[in-house]
């Protein structure tokens, strides 16, 4: 119990040092007139995790189903682009599903109400992905990490290549990949 609140508090701080340490531009607000250089994020707005399967081969060897069993997920931008792009957004909130191995039947669930921050491209891809966790995240092949659909649990980074290519930059935490547990 006190590895977990230590990695919490950790994950806590480092998250609020990535939001903090962006340049000013990044968290002006909305493009309404916000104070300049202030951080004054737009209100939360609730936030719907959509159940997904994923085919064979992309995370699991089996296909992957993910179900919400119960949610109450929020969102909120924090930082838009001159031209009223998102940027920067923020997630939080309960979140549990059942991960599925649609071959088999086999269920596993999951705690994966963290909270997050993802930073997008002006194209609206993203480009990192901070999470305080537990949260749920996949690894495809060709990515710089283990194929495998991830539960994370302390604070992870996700970078993304201008081509899509995921990586975990920082993991301070747990990881289980989903895909072992449901038998791969």
């Amino acid at each position: 119990m006190r590895r977990l609140v230590w990695t919490a508090l950790v994950g806590t701080v480092a998250l609020g040092s990535l939001l903090a340490g962006a340049p000013a531009s990044a968290v002006d607000g909305p493009v309404d007139g916000a104070r300049p250089g202030g951080y004054r994020p737009e209100p939360w707005r609730t936030w719907a995790q959509e159940e997904w399967t994923a085919p064979a081969g992309r995370y699991c060897s089996f296909p992957l189903q993910v179900r919400v069993v119960d949610q109450d997920v929020r969102v909120r931008v924090v930082a838009r682009y001159p031209d009223g792009a998102v940027r920067r957004e923020e997630f939080a909130g309960p979140l549990v599903v059942d991960f599925v191995n649609v071959d088999t039947g086999r269920t596993a669930r999951r705690d994966a109400g963290g909270s997050g921050a993802a930073d997008h491209r002006p194209d609206g891809t993203w480009s990192r992905y901070a999470i305080v966790g537990p949260a749920g995240f996949g690894f495809r092949p060709g990515d710089h990490h283990p194929r495998g659909y991830y539960l994370l649990d302390g604070l992870h980074v996700i970078t993304f290549d201008a081509d899509g290519t995921r990586r975990l930059t920082v993991a301070v935490g747990e990881q289980e990949n989903v895909c072992l547990a449901l038998g791969d």
